[in-house]
């Protein structure tokens, strides 16, 4: 991956506003107008120094691997974190024979959306790959993971499972019976 290609990579998280205590979806990034993680989040990754390049590290950018004081993080193999327990989980257009009030109009409006596998990885992401051309759409790092992140740029590091479990989806009506919201959740 070019560098523009890891900036722009779809890497999001979950952040708790510290004033509210309200949870909210945000982009894996390291800015501090509270727009990405907190303050929190960004002080797990700071850990003594180098929050943002460890972020980007993270995120895939390679120019700080080495072992040394100017490449302080370890050697990857590869940006994608090993993949040991969880089971890839497949999905595509909903299916289209249930009965349920307002599910057939669902269905319809979904029935083209892009196949997708899913799977976790302990580079600490969840990882949603295109089903058509294998190509990463998105990543989940979910907030539990954030405060051993920094574990994974350590030269010394010893392997330590992140996101092992395996993910699944289903089809939900989040409104009510007389008024149907269907949604996905994986």
């Amino acid at each position: 991956l070019s560098e523009t290609e890891i900036n722009s990579r779809l890497i999001l998280t979950t952040t708790t506003n510290e004033s509210t205590k309200m949870d909210r979806g945000v982009l894996f990034e390291w800015k501090t107008d509270n727009t990405t993680l907190n303050a929190t989040q960004r002080g797990f990754l700071d850990a003594g120094s180098l929050g943002s390049d460890r972020l980007n590290f993270l995120r895939g950018n390679r120019t700080l691997e080495g072992d040394t004081t100017t490449k302080p993080f370890r050697i990857r193999e590869s940006r994608q974190g090993d993949i040991v327990n969880s089971q890839v989980w497949y999905v595509a257009q909903p299916v289209s024979n249930y009965s349920y009030k307002g599910y057939a109009d669902f269905a319809k409006e979904h029935k083209n959306r892009l196949p997708m596998l899913y799977v976790g990885g302990n580079d600490g992401m969840l990882h949603g790959f295109s089903a058509v051309d294998g190509q990463e759409k998105l990543a989940y790092v979910p907030k539990g993971v954030m405060k051993n992140l920094p574990e994974l740029a350590k030269p010394a590091y010893q392997h330590i499972y992140f996101v092992d479990g395996s993910p699944f989806s289903g089809d939900i009506n989040k409104g009510s019976d007389a008024s149907p919201n269907w949604r996905s959740l994986l």
